[in-house]
């Protein structure tokens, strides 16, 4: 079962990120979201987790798809992905320090980047897809012994 939703807010060629002080990915940015409440939509906890995160007020975030994990040859879940595009950042200057961590904007290229130690491992793979394609995504990360090991695309989800 998919419990996690996540957002990326995009504006430009930069993205909004959570750099998170709890695990998991503790340290890491990544972008915003969390559990799924008991009864919630996707779209519904996503819209949630935005506000509690950021502060902003979204409505009819954009579905981009599926990232779900296995570990050790099992999998263990995973979460939906949504995106929120504006026209300008709000009025409140960052970084700002959040109860979940530092929001920060991040230049696209930055989160991409292939030697970038600082994002979130899975996300260069399948955010260029999931920007690009206006169909769901659907992609498996495959971790070993706690590292992230290869990242399969599943295909459109339809």
């Amino acid at each position: 079962m998919i419990r996690y939703c996540i957002c990326f807010m995009i504006k430009g060629q930069e993205v909004l990120m959570l750099n998170r002080n709890k695990s998991p990915n503790k340290g890491l940015w990544n972008g915003v979201g969390g559990k799924l409440e008991p009864g919630e939509s996707p779209e519904q906890s996503v819209i949630r987790e935005v506000e509690e995160e950021t502060g902003y007020c979204i409505a009819s975030p954009r579905y981009g798809g599926i990232v779900r994990w296995e570990v050790n040859g099992k999998e263990v879940g995973g979460m939906h992905v949504f995106f929120i595009y504006l026209t300008e950042k709000n009025g409140n200057p960052t970084p700002v320090k959040m109860d979940e961590g530092i929001l920060d904007w991040k230049e696209l290229a930055w989160v991409l980047d292939e030697d970038n130690q600082g994002a979130v491992s899975n996300i260069r793979y399948f955010l260029p897809e999931m920007l690009e394609n206006e169909d769901p995504c659907d992609f498996l990360c495959i971790y070993r012994d706690g590292r992230l090991e290869r990242v399969k695309e599943m295909g459109l989800t339809r």
